[in-house]
């Protein structure tokens, strides 16, 4: 197996992930690729990658790990086009925020001999509270540290490339999570595609309303928070459907707290109002610390961990490599 990573996708993501293995594992070549070339030139100034090609095979050429730091709406296309061209054993990863339907594309168009892992990096306390820029000139080196690494194979993920991306994980500083992908699509429906959602249908209660003209006068930073979700890109907001049914149930939840409140509107309930203004507030201030300081509950030792370069280096050794390629069926010739 090479020691050549590739980087497919150069935004704020990719490029992080580019210049924390360039600074803690040297052994490694980075390898990136990305279809702007502004992204390649500043990825390229940055130290993220250590070369660029102009093509998506001559990046998948040699490559022992396949990085897709690009959106949800542009895996499967990425999967589709780099199918043929992985290096056999090769293994690939991505960083979209839904897993399932991922899972089911690399299924559809990786072939046998390559071995994918699906994951999500989420960044640490360094990144604040603010949204990640989308292209590289957010990036940095200690973007995941002190973050969780979301790991989400399917029942027939391959244990070695299970490996290789914890030792992505430690290089990374982030700490590794094991998440069922139909869960990891749940959490994101709730916390991600909901409040998105919830940002749209407040501009279009408020701003297609009669009294939009006197209420643009006067709104302010909470409106402006709040509505934030809605000015992203409207081809990633899009792919929501991919997630429908747990959406669903967080709106129909939505609905529902939503109805409370409005019932304690409707019956002068202050206390009930107050309380429950308080109960949010509380919550949303613990969640706020915990995340500030990356503390999760408690920290599992990493200090036996190797990290990706050690991991690489471990399945060049010994024939480690040969555990990457299917076992073939009697009679069945090397190139079936």
């Amino acid at each position: 197996m090479s020691n050549r990573v590739t980087i497919i996708g150069l935004g704020c993501v990719g490029c992080s992930i580019g210049l924390a293995l360039r600074q803690r594992e040297q052994t490694l070549e980075v390898v990136g690729f990305d279809m702007d070339p502004a992204r390649v030139r500043e990825a390229t100034r940055l130290g993220a990658i250590a070369r660029s090609t102009w093509g998506l095979p001559e990046a998948c050429q040699g490559a022992g790990l396949i990085i897709l730091a690009v959106g949800q709406h542009e895996v499967r296309e990425t999967l589709e086009m780099i199918g043929p061209h992985l290096e056999e054993g090769c293994i690939v990863t991505d960083t979209a925020p839904l897993k399932v339907p991922v899972i089911d594309w690399a299924r559809q168009y990786l072939p046998p001999s390559a071995r994918f892992v699906p994951g999500v990096p989420l960044p640490g306390p360094a990144a604040g509270d603010q949204p990640l820029p989308a292209g590289p000139e957010g990036a940095r080196a200690d973007l995941f540290t002190d973050g969780l690494y979301c790991v989400t194979p399917a029942a027939d993920t391959d244990p070695q490339a299970l490996n290789v991306l914890m030792g992505l994980a430690r290089t990374l500083g982030a700490r590794t999570i094991f998440v069922d992908p139909l869960e990891h699509d749940g959490l994101q429906a709730g916390v991600v595609d909901l409040p998105a959602l919830i940002a749209v249908a407040l501009l279009r209660a408020t701003v297609d309303s009669p009294g939009w003209l006197d209420m643009r006068k006067v709104a302010g930073p909470d409106f402006l928070t709040m509505t934030g979700p809605a000015t992203g890109d409207a081809s990633l907001l899009a792919t929501a459907v991919l997630n429908r049914e747990n959406l669903v149930r967080r709106l129909d939840m939505f609905m529902d707290a939503l109805y409370l409140i409005r019932q304690q509107l409707m019956d002068n309930d202050a206390s009930g109002l107050e309380e429950a203004y308080t109960q949010a507030a509380t919550a949303r201030e613990r969640w706020q610390q915990e995340r500030r300081k990356g503390e999760w509950g408690e920290r599992p030792d990493m200090s036996e961990v190797p990290g990706l370069g050690e991991h690489i280096a471990r399945l060049l050794v010994g024939g480690l490599a040969d555990r990457f390629r299917p076992r073939r069926r009697e009679g069945q010739s090397p190139r079936e």
